[in-house]
């Protein structure tokens, strides 16, 4: 029964294994953190290409209107100094409509110079939005290539772990895997427990002679305190 214990024993040891695999897999960060500050940094440089995009659409407008404005003061202060209108009525009107058109200039003037800055603040703050999203991006897509990987070399574990216990298993006794299958779902996943000294192992509790004595000639002895099988290597 010895060597039945001994691949029990070894069977565990696949169990302990599998086990770790399963919980590193459970551990492994997916990057959902990473994720969402990719997602933020993409909206944040949306929002700044529109802001920029649509205070660069005013200052087109706005530049295109001031050249509208000069074109007709212009106009209007030749048709005052051309010596073709003499009715002091129509004069008057022209002079009202040029310093009309010059304080409209002067407000565009204004905006104009506002909106030079505004663009030029926008384009800064595009520039720097799009450094953001480009760094979260590929901190992003570098952590899901490291997890990636250390997933499919986990998975790869796994199932060789799971092939190699499968066919442990068919070799064991039994009713010896199936007592120690009960064991093992019973006491977190540890069904079998290595003697050393005097003592087992997982709950260190010392075992009396006449157990030592049963395990030695080859008896299946349980632990007294945990429950587990027992196994002395080189019984």
């Amino acid at each position: 029964m010895t060597d039945a214990l001994k691949q029990v024993y070894e069977l565990q040891k696949l169990d302990v294994l599998l086990a770790h695999v399963v919980s590193r897999l459970r551990k492994l960060d997916s990057g959902e953190t990473l994720k969402q500050a990719a997602e933020a940094a993409e909206a944040g440089y949306e929002h700044a290409r529109a802001e920029h995009k649509r205070l660069t659409a005013d200052l087109h407008d706005a530049e295109l209107e001031l050249r509208s404005v000069e074109d007709k003061i212009k106009t209007f202060e030749t048709k005052l100094w051309s010596g073709t209108v003499r009715n002091p009525k129509e004069l008057e009107n022209l002079e009202k409509e040029v310093n009309a058109l010059k304080r409209q200039r002067s407000r565009l003037d204004e905006r104009v110079l506002q909106l030079m800055d505004q663009v030029e603040a926008a384009q800064k703050a595009l520039q720097e939005a799009q450094k953001r999203k480009e760094e979260a991006t590929a901190a992003y897509q570098q952590h899901v290539k490291a997890y990636l990987s250390e997933k499919r070399k986990l998975e790869a574990e796994g199932v060789r772990f799971k092939a190699e216990r499968q066919k442990l298993a068919s070799q064991c006794d039994p009713q010896l895997l199936q007592r120690y299958e009960t064991i093992r779902q019973r006491h977190g996943g540890i069904g079998i427990s290595r003697v050393e000294g005097e003592s087992c192992v997982v709950c260190h509790t010392r075992l009396s002679t006449s157990a030592l004595r049963a395990i030695k000639s080859g008896q299946i002895v349980q632990c007294e305190n945990c429950q587990r099988l027992l196994y002395i290597e080189g019984a």
